[in-house]
């Protein structure tokens, strides 16, 4: 008589085959298939590394951007704080700005350029001066700040308003 065998036998195919294959298949990818997956990527990356670079360039204009309008909101806050003119520094040629009275000077970094300045006073330095006063107002000051590599006229404006002191920014990239 013939023994039936439960679905659940104990009885298995040999480690490292399946039922219903021969020894001789091995499971994996094909050279050909690893290359092309390969190739795939690499276009890819072509593609995406320039976004990628041009992105992180956007950010660091951005930044320095943020940093002088900071900067220039700080120094009108500390006129009116305390009372006294207090005077902000710029220099196209060394790419800087310098807060007077509290020894702080703050570089653009190496992508941004502070491109033009119009408005303040200048120096025998060829240092460019915006003042602060108390009572909110400034001597007024235009700053182009964009990217070393692009146009001289392509970035943003920061803008100081004479009457009322107000720090805007507008976009010149279009």
């Amino acid at each position: 008589m013939r023994s039936l065998r439960s679905p659940t036998s104990s009885a298995r195919a040999p480690l490292g085959q399946r039922a219903g294959s021969a020894l001789g298949d091995a499971e994996g990818f094909t050279l050909i298939e690893i290359i092309v997956t390969m190739v795939i990527v690499g276009m890819a990356m072509a593609l995406v590394a320039p976004a990628i670079n041009a992105g992180s360039r956007a950010r660091d204009v951005r930044s320095a951007v943020r940093e002088v309008t900071g900067a220039m909101r700080t120094m009108q806050t500390e006129a009116v704080r305390t009372g006294r003119a207090q005077s902000l520094l710029v220099s196209v040629d060394e790419n800087r700005l310098e807060l007077e009275g509290f020894s702080r000077q703050i570089a653009i970094g190496d992508t941004a350029a502070l491109r033009q300045v119009a408005g303040g006073e200048r120096n025998s330095f060829g240092f460019a001066r915006v003042r602060f006063f108390p009572n909110g107002s400034t001597s007024g000051m235009q700053l182009l700040i964009g990217d070393r590599d692009y146009p001289a006229e392509l970035g943003y404006v920061v803008s100081v308003d004479p009457l009322i002191g107000r720090v805007t920014v507008t976009d010149e990239e279009r």
